[in-house]
């Protein structure tokens, strides 16, 4: 099983298969989604209220500091950290895009990418890069 933790306070943000991150939308919508812990799967649950639409831009927050999960180099990203059974230490990077299918798992070995939409990154090493 993997761990992934937030990159703020270090709080363990998966349980029972499922990562548990608090959202607020543009327009002051806020609440709790369940994302799968597998990369690449994208089933994500949350309260119909919500009302999250494909396309709409979510803030992500962990849900014990409250830290924003924004990924500094490009706001439409997430970052949190994994760690692997073996130890392996990685960062993952997934967008903040309702409907965007685009998480990238980053450690100094490599780098693997998930989903319909990780191809509208065409430098594939986009998130090496300085500001």
């Amino acid at each position: 099983m993997n761990h992934y933790t937030c990159p703020n306070c270090s709080v363990h943000l998966n349980v029972d298969g499922r990562l548990v991150l608090a959202i607020k939308t543009s327009d002051g919508r806020h609440g709790v989604v369940l994302m799968s812990d597998t990369l690449g799967d994208y089933n994500v649950h949350h309260h119909p209220s919500l009302n999250l639409q494909k396309g709409e831009k979510t803030n992500f927050y962990c849900p014990s500091c409250k830290g924003s999960l924004d990924y500094q180099k490009d706001k439409d990203m997430v970052r949190i950290f994994m760690q692997t059974e073996d130890g392996e230490e990685h960062t993952i990077i997934f967008s903040a895009i309702y409907g965007d299918q685009a998480t990238f798992q980053i450690s100094e070995e490599r780098s693997k990418s998930y989903g319909e939409m990780a191809h509208k990154f065409l430098d594939p090493e986009w998130y090496l890069k300085d500001d």
